[in-house]
């Protein structure tokens, strides 16, 4: 496949939204002949299927995938239903209430640290017994924690944890996973929590994985931030709740007001079955400032002092909050794309009145090859930089300043090449690989940072 890195400007114009509902069916040559030539942004809750291409078109598809990304972003940040994983129709995306990935199952609620059952029906909350914060769940409730105390503040590394983020007020980046209705389910009905129960890779190695999510699985990761002593200019706009959170080395939880700084979106789509990666910051976490910012940052204190190259901090004797924190940079090797910016902007400006548009999409990774760009990309293909976007040659954003931080200097730490690695065992899902009973989490070396090894 061609190299591909920062595409510059083109003549697409306005860019938007794809239509309102793509619909479930599989890709074919008469739905991809039409989608619109040139995306036009608008705000549903409906998450799309899959991304729309025109029939023919054999560019390289930033356009069309950042569009996607932005849907599926709009839909999960919708206010939820009653329902778990349900968008209120009632509502706008700008009114209050638990957010529809919010209600997706929690990872703490699949993989129990016991390697017990979890509640078979979705919309059931799991047993208190379960929480690491040990409490009854509810509609509303959000935890943040884990049984190990590490588990949801260390850095996804290549099949361990790295170092810690701290932001400028002292407290920790936190993560939080969850799965749709359609994963969820998967996973139970397979009992794929169990370690035990993941299946072997056969002898000569097959060209499919051996675990393979239906289409139309969603993962998300968040990352949250306590806004304690956080400037109030930054926590204005970012999106805020309340959440149980584990404290650092202790057992117990307290509740906190936390703010979203990062999101991650995986999709399982008929046309991409290695799905699609979708990554998005909010907008104030290092410099340069927007126009209208209030000119402070979470991950950086403005005085200009460098990023470190490693990660000063491990996990191993995990120093309590508040920690000194360090600067944050995004590299100047990777930029976002300008077309992925003009892309933000155009949904920044539809989602004016609300926190929402203070979040832009760093980068959309999905997998291609060369040719008709609407045409399915058959499951065999694996998910490394050479069959990727933004390709071997990438020299923009691929990694996220709040969850992939000292990911920055290498393709081969990006999303889709990252979880490559666990393709084959575990269909992309690093959390059912590691976190299937009992747990192999554990804190990385201290300020490794690797290049992964070859692809399994």
């Amino acid at each position: 496949m061609a190299k591909t890195g920062n595409l510059g400007v083109t003549a697409l114009g306005v860019l938007a939204l794809l239509g309102s509902v793509f619909g479930s069916a599989a890709r074919t040559q008469s739905t991809a002949a039409a989608c619109p030539a040139v995306p036009t942004a608008a705000i549903s809750p409906a998450i799309p299927s899959d991304v729309c291409i025109p029939d023919g078109f054999k560019d390289i598809a930033v356009e069309y995938f950042d569009d996607y990304s932005w849907r599926a972003f709009v839909g999960l940040v919708w206010p939820a239903w009653s329902h778990r994983g349900t968008p209120d129709p009632e509502k706008r995306v700008v009114n209050d209430g638990p957010r529809v990935f919010e209600t997706y199952k929690a990872a703490w609620e699949i993989f129990h640290s016991d390697g017990s059952n979890p509640a078979r029906a979705f919309d059931a909350y799991e047993n208190p017994a379960a929480s690491p914060c040990a409490g009854s769940a509810k509609r509303g409730d959000f935890v943040i924690g884990s049984a190990s105390g590490v588990d949801d503040i260390g850095q996804a590394g290549v099949g361990a944890l790295d170092g810690p983020l701290v932001a400028q007020n002292g407290r920790y980046v936190r993560t939080a996973t969850f799965f749709n209705q359609l994963a969820f389910d998967h996973i139970v009905k397979n009992r794929y929590f169990l370690r035990s129960a993941l299946p072997a890779i056969p002898r000569p190695r097959p060209d499919l994985p051996v675990i393979e999510f239906p289409s139309g699985s969603i993962a998300v990761k968040s990352a949250w931030i306590d806004v304690t002593d956080l400037s109030p200019a930054i926590v204005q706009r970012l999106y805020t709740r309340k959440a149980m959170i584990k404290e650092v080395n202790g057992t117990t939880c307290r509740e906190k007001t936390v703010g979203l700084v990062g999101l991650h979106i995986a999709q399982k789509t008929p046309s991409r079955p290695q799905w699609i990666w979708t990554s998005f910051e909010q907008n104030d976490l290092v410099p340069p400032a927007w126009p209208d910012a209030p000119g402070v940052f979470v991950l950086n204190d403005g005085t200009g002092t460098p990023m470190p190259d490693k990660n000063p901090l491990g996990l191993e004797r995990l120093i309590s909050e508040p920690a000194r924190p360090f600067n944050v940079v995004r590299l100047e090797s990777g930029p976002l794309l300008t077309r992925t910016e003009l892309t933000n902007f155009a949904y920044q400006r539809l989602l004016a009145g609300s926190p929402w548009r203070y979040y832009k999409l760093v980068v959309t990774q999905w997998p291609r090859l060369e040719g008709n760009q609407a045409s399915p990309i058959p499951a065999a293909v694996d998910g490394t930089p050479p069959n990727t976007f933004p390709g071997e040659g990438a020299f923009s954003a691929f990694a996220n300043l709040s969850m992939e931080t000292f990911d920055q200097k290498g393709v081969q730490l990006g999303c889709m090449s990252c979880h490559n690695r666990s393709r084959m065992t575990t269909d992309f899902m690093w959390t059912l690989f590691d976190r299937a009973y009992p747990s192999r989490l554990k804190p990385a070396e201290p300020a490794t940072q690797r290049i992964p090894a070859e692809s399994r």
